[in-house]
């Protein structure tokens, strides 16, 4: 079944093309709110508000899960180079990394709320959401991460952002360390709850669960495509090697469609 869903934004007509797939969610997963492509061991990993994470087949076949840890898990992403997933925790404003066999977790780094002075990451805000890691052979670390930081104010305050991070996962051994925030992006959208890296097009898929809005940036963060996006509370975002696009939804649920974009 090809699927057009439109909308309007400025006078256009915005379309999602996809091919629906189906619930994938065999077991009601609590409260997903990320999700991540594994793509050396061809699984899905989803982490859910709870502290637990999910191990399935890309046909929603259990694997495992697992009981992380005592804290609201909101995004989760994956250095290809090592394989290590990493997974950010709201609130707490930090990045666990952790084993994707034994879903041990190995290290934490605790982001800096500050960039140029000013807190951008307030406490007692609505703290990061989304996570996602931007491999670069010639940065020391091996690349940088990006986190949104689920804000419904476009300026002032603590306005939505998208912050990339330097963090010391090769430079550093200790088990808790820091991060730090480097640059910002303004999405222009509230509510930015998920955030997927495609290394095919080098570009940024962002979602916003509050506008039901899918945008594909370039990483200086120009908007390339705008669209309205399927699925209610959609947290977690990410793509198969075949072009499948899986949706974590904080109310249940675990779409996959095919994703027909260019």
């Amino acid at each position: 079944m090809y699927v057009l869903i439109g909308f309007i934004i400025t006078g256009v007509t915005i379309v999602f093309p996809y091919e629906w797939v189906g619930n994938i969610d065999r077991v009601g997963f609590r409260e997903p709110s990320g999700i991540v492509y594994h793509p050396t061991r061809n699984l899905l990993y989803v982490v859910g508000d709870e502290g637990d994470i999910l191990v399935m087949r890309k046909d929603g076949e259990y694997v495992i899960e697992k009981h992380l840890a005592d804290a609201d898990l909101e995004g989760i992403t994956v250095n290809p180079s090592t394989g290590l997933l990493y997974i950010a925790v709201e609130g707490d404003e930090k990045i666990l990394e952790v084993d994707p066999d034994s879903l041990v977790i190995l290290r934490e780094f605790v982001i800096d709320r500050y960039f140029q002075g000013k807190e951008l990451l307030m406490r007692g805000g609505q703290g990061i959401e989304g996570i996602t890691f931007i491999p670069d052979d010639e940065h020391p670390e091996g690349g940088t991460f990006l986190v949104s930081n689920q804000s419904f104010n476009l300026e002032g305050g603590e306005p939505s952002v998208i912050c990339e991070l330097e963090v010391p996962i090769v430079s550093s051994k200790s088990v808790l360390d820091s991060a730090k925030i480097v640059r910002i992006i303004y999405p222009g959208i509230i509510d930015v709850s998920g955030l997927y890296y495609n290394p095919l097009s080098n570009t940024l898929f962002v979602i916003s669960d509050a506008t039901n809005v899918f945008l594909e940036m370039s990483l200086d963060g120009q908007i390339l495509k705008q669209y309205a996006f399927i699925g209610d509370d959609q947290e977690g975002i990410t793509l198969d090697d075949e072009g499948y696009l899986y949706i974590a939804q904080d109310s249940g649920g675990i779409i996959k469609v095919r994703y027909l974009g260019d």
